[in-house]
């Protein structure tokens, strides 16, 4: 076997053990962080369980409904739907709206009433329609047929992109605006609007694995798909809560970087030499010529944008540039013109080649050179050190 491939054999496992290496670790930690939390009594915390209680139940819509069975409900109710909404076809509607009280006092409409006037006089000046929608809130297809007659009757003469005055429905003080109009939608389109349908069944719904959903709400721990979900949606919590409590420090502050990266320059040597700078392809020597003057002080994370500008200033020259470091053996161009070896590539197109920047040999000179690693190492360090102080106060 040649030396180099023993040696590209010996690279990539030590990649494959150093994630193996990381993997264990953020499993370690993990275990920690919960053992940890349950030490201080978190998990106790009325906010806490809560909160855990919600996610658990969203969490348990995967456990609890039956993939294969939802997918056939939700294609019947589409086949359905179709026929049953689709009268008067389907409509995608933004809305603005101030929600009223049950039993609102003429006070409390009159007041809201005249809010939405500022609003919908704000919008006939030029402001866009999305600024008073509520953050998260996306236009859906919804069938004319199921909306309040409040809204149906306003559609019946509006165009599309067009907006109506304030009014009144038993909700509260409305806003529309016609997004789209259509006689009917996909499959694809309606599945959010029949999975909201779907869910609001709860325990009548068709997909449900009632054996699951019985263990589940009477608090049985027999199944072990559903055990594993709650036990898994707490203990993710809970090392959450923990990390809220103990953040790392800011890992992509430069001079942490920096620090980090002079501590340990020797771990970061390389093996072979690498060139720190640009390559850069041209039609004729003059080109090439006023290129290299260009970038000839410029540092190399900048190179590139000064090439864009000059090249936009000179738009009669054509020529490509390459950025990066460059290790021996990895670039033709850089192979001969920087470190005199190989044979230089022959391109119709682009005959002449230029390299401006500088030759590495022992290793970067700055922690921007490998800032990727240099990174990597630096949170997997920080990671040590709360595994070490984490056992020590959990006790493992």
């Amino acid at each position: 076997m040649k030396l180099s491939r023993i040696l590209l054999l010996f690279i990539c496992f030590l990649k494959a053990a150093s994630f193996l290496y990381a993997d264990k670790l953020d499993d370690e930690l993990f275990l920690l962080k919960v053992a940890d939390a349950k030490r201080c009594g978190w998990d106790t915390v009325p906010a806490f369980r809560h909160r855990c209680k919600v996610e658990q139940g969203k969490a348990l819509r995967a456990v609890l409904l039956d993939a294969g069975r939802q997918d056939s409900v939700l294609h019947a109710l589409y086949r359905e739907s179709v026929e049953r909404y689709s009268a008067k076809g389907w409509v995608k509607l933004e809305e603005i709206v101030r929600l009223l009280p049950q039993r609102a006092t003429r006070n409390e409409v009159g007041q809201v009433c005249r809010q939405m006037d500022s609003v919908y006089v704000s919008l006939q000046g030029g402001m866009p329609f999305e600024i008073y929608l509520e953050q998260g809130c996306e236009a859906q297809w919804c069938p004319s047929v199921a909306l309040l007659k409040e809204f149906s009757c306003r559609l019946d003469t509006m165009r599309k992109g067009t907006y109506t005055k304030p009014f009144l429905s038993p909700l509260g003080v409305h806003i529309i605006k016609l997004v789209d109009r259509k006689p009917a939608i996909s499959y694809e389109e309606a599945s959010p609007f029949l999975e909201i349908y779907l869910d609001r069944l709860g325990e009548k719904n068709p997909a449900l694995n009632r054996s699951r959903y019985m263990q589940w709400q009477h608090g049985e721990r027999k199944d072990v798909a559903v055990e594993r979900c709650l036990t898994e949606v707490k203990n993710c919590m809970l090392a959450a809560w923990w990390d809220v409590r103990h953040p790392l420090p800011d890992v992509s502050d430069e001079n942490e970087l920096k620090h980090f990266f002079e501590a340990n320059k020797k771990a970061y040597a390389w093996e072979f030499p690498h060139y720190k700078g640009a390559v850069v392809l041209c039609k004729d020597k003059k080109s090439a010529s006023r290129i290299r003057k260009c970038l000839k002080k410029v540092p190399m994370e900048q190179m590139e944008e000064v090439f864009r500008m000059w090249q936009a200033e000179h738009p009669e020259v054509d020529a490509v540039i390459q950025v990066g470091l460059f290790q021996i053996g990895k670039n033709p161009y850089i192979d001969k013109l920087a470190f005199k070896c190989g044979e230089m590539p022959h391109d119709p197109r682009y005959p002449y080649a230029i390299v401006v920047g500088k030759r590495l040999k022992k290793g970067p000179e700055n922690y921007t050179d490998v800032y990727g690693q240099v990174k990597t190492d630096f949170v997997r360090t920080l990671k040590m050190r709360q595994l070490e102080e984490l056992r020590t106060r959990v006790g493992k």
